[in-house]
């Protein structure tokens, strides 16, 4: 309902009170219903026609002196248009605060036609936030301890920073050991035709591949050098994409582009790489970094019992169509993600309707939770600074190696601001949540 251009100096001063009813059909819901009388919508709209030709300039007119006439030829549907919104506006406002109601969103309202001496009538469903007395949700007791880093969890993380330290080198004449990875293309064939086919993919011979049995694959691949071919039998899934093949059998045919070995640094050379005196400090350093993961793992999980407990202790209506449309997203989402992963037709209907029960749940759940640390949130007058949104987005721009300047931009153009502001006061109040709950050790 927001309005801007030329007509903003006038609209912004739009005239008297409009007439205006408030009806509370459910908990979460009013409907605003109000009347604008055709003589004083005209009126105003003169008023329009007149502000805009003093304000506009016109090729064959005088600056500020162009005639009522002229501009209503040329942008009076446009003018009448904006008018009818300002009306719509000052409904919404004047409905919101004579009777003192808490929307969860601004209506959608089709405007439509605005007839000529026709009182301009209109109404609308505004979407309430629920109305509930908040209950406890500090000094919650919980249970919470850190068990101690064990020795092999030390020898488990500086074997994996090795790992993560590994670099690839041709395999050479010895072919694709078990531990190395290739780049390779691979081709799914039903009754001797490809049916699949990817190119460039990195493959290891303890991938898996639906319906291919996995020592089969290794077996298969180990050994192979560049330009070779690998193949094995495959019991196609029953989802797979292609109908004819679900659930019979094919061949599975793997083409090595280039084998590697993966070459892992020493212990000596891991010590160095990360700048540690001696072995001494490389473990010390192993276990400051499984602690603190540890922490983190625990801090997530406190956050995520309190909230649930706080939820689970609130009962509330929630907004009509609400729970519906987050239903209907998620399950969107899911549907996206099987069909990522080759489901189709009936088979994909059928596993997007298993999930339904689940997804309405979540719904709920996640809905009253939007409300619970909205309402802690100005309780305890928890607020997210301008620092804090632009310090979030050069995060996300560091992390996707873009310029803040893009992700601003696309978070405004996609009008995903108030989102990220409602996750970092998410976090916000889930930490507070934390640093108020009484933390006892766990009963012997």
């Amino acid at each position: 309902m927001a309005t801007g251009g030329p007509f903003e100096p006038l609209l912004r001063r739009l005239l008297r009170s409009v007439q205006v009813t408030v009806e509370r059909t459910q908990p979460c819901q009013a409907r605003v219903s109000f009347t604008v009388p055709s003589a004083e919508f005209e009126s105003e709209f003169k008023k329009a026609l007149r502000e805009f030709g003093q304000n506009v300039r016109m090729k064959g007119f005088r600056p500020g002196k162009v005639p009522p006439e002229v501009v209503k030829k040329l942008q009076g549907p446009q003018l009448r248009h904006e008018v009818a919104v300002r009306f719509v506006q000052k409904a919404y406002e004047q409905a919101v605060t004579e009777n003192k109601l808490r929307p969860f969103q601004h209506p959608r309202l089709d405007i439509g036609e605005v007839l000529l001496d026709v009182d301009f009538s209109r109404q609308f469903e505004l979407n309430l936030r629920p109305e509930f007395e908040l209950g406890q949700y500090k000094e919650l007791e919980l249970e919470s301890s850190l068990p101690p880093i064990l020795e092999e969890e030390i020898e488990a993380a500086i074997e994996q920073a090795r790992k993560n330290q590994a670099h690839p080198e041709p395999a050479g004449d010895e072919g694709l050991p078990a531990d190395g990875m290739a780049l390779a293309k691979v081709e799914l064939l039903h009754q001797g035709a490809v049916v699949w086919s990817r190119e460039g993919l990195r493959l290891s011979p303890q991938a898996q591949i639906p319906g291919v049995e996995p020592k089969a694959l290794e077996a298969a691949l180990v050994g192979k050098r560049d330009g070779e071919v690998a193949e094995c039998p495959i019991h196609f899934p029953a989802d797979f994409e292609l109908e004819a093949a679900r659930d019979q059998e094919g061949v599975c045919r793997i083409t090595v582009n280039q084998a590697y070995r993966i070459i892992l640094p020493s212990r000596e050379e891991l010590t160095k790489m990360i700048g540690a005196a001696d072995d001494a400090e490389l473990r010390k350093r192993a276990q400051e970094g499984l602690e603190k993961a540890n922490v983190e793992l625990e801090n997530q999980r406190i956050e995520k019992e309190l909230i649930e407990r706080v939820i689970a202790a609130h009962q509330m209506e929630l907004p009509p169509g609400m729970v519906e449309d987050q239903t209907k997203a998620r399950l969107a989402q899911v549907r996206g993600e099987l069909e990522q992963r080759g489901l189709s037709g009936a088979a994909l209907d059928a596993e997007v309707q298993k999930q339904e029960a689940a997804a309405a749940e979540a719904a709920v759940t996640g809905a009253k939770a939007y409300f619970l640390i909205e309402r802690i949130a100005e309780a305890e007058k928890i607020q997210v600074s301008e620092q804090e949104m632009v310090a979030e987005l050069r995060g996300i721009a560091q992390r996707n190696r873009t310029s803040f300047e893009e992700v601003r931009d696309f978070y405004q153009e996609k009008n995903l601001l108030q989102q990220l502001a409602m996750e970092i006061l998410e976090r916000k109040v889930r930490a507070f949540l934390r640093s108020s709950a009484k933390l006892v050790a766990p009963k012997v």
